[in-house]
C-alpha cells in the first residue's frame, strides 16, 4: 500500500510538471509573439516573470519527483524484504508440516508394526494349539 501511495503520488507530480511545461513553452510563444506587436517593456517584463516563475515551479516539481523517486525505491525494496521473509516464513511452516507427517506416519507405522506382530503372535499361538 505504501508503495502504491508513493506511486501515485509519483504520477500526480509527474502531470503537475508536465502542465508547468506546457505553460511555460506557452507562455514563451506568448512573449514571442507580444514582441511581433508594438513594443510594450512592462508586458514582456511580465511575461518573462511568469516565465520565471513557473521555471521555479519546474524545478521544485522536479526535486520533488527525485525525492518520490528515492521513497518508490526505498518502498520498493522494503516490499521486496517483506516477500523474502514471508516466503521464509511459508518455508519453514512447510518443513515444520512435513516434519510432523512424517512422525505421524512413524508413529502409525509403529502401531501397525506392533499389531502385525501381536497378530503373528496370535495366529503362530493358534497354529500351535492345533
Amino acid at each position: 500500500m505504501a508503495l502504491a501511495r508513493v506511486r501515485a503520488e509519483l504520477r500526480t507530480n509527474i502531470v503537475q510538471r508536465d502542465e508547468i511545461a506546457r505553460n511555460q513553452k506557452r507562455m514563451l510563444e506568448e512573449a514571442a509573439g507580444a514582441t511581433q506587436q508594438e513594443f510594450d517593456a512592462s508586458s514582456i517584463h511580465r511575461y518573462y516573470q511568469y516565465e520565471r516563475h513557473l521555471a521555479r515551479l519546474a524545478v521544485e516539481k522536479d526535486a520533488a519527483i527525485a525525492e518520490l523517486r528515492e521513497t518508490e525505491e526505498e518502498r520498493r525494496a522494503d516490499l521486496e524484504e517483506a516477500m523474502k521473509k514471508k516466503r521464509i516464513v511459508e518455508r519453514l511452516k512447510e518443513r515444520h508440516r512435513d516434519a510432523l507427517f512424517a512422525d505421524l506416519n512413524k508413529e502409525e507405522q509403529a502401531v501397525l508394526d506392533e499389531t502385525a506382530i501381536n497378530q503373528a503372535a496370535v495366529d503362530g499361538g493358534r497354529t500351535r494349539q492345533s
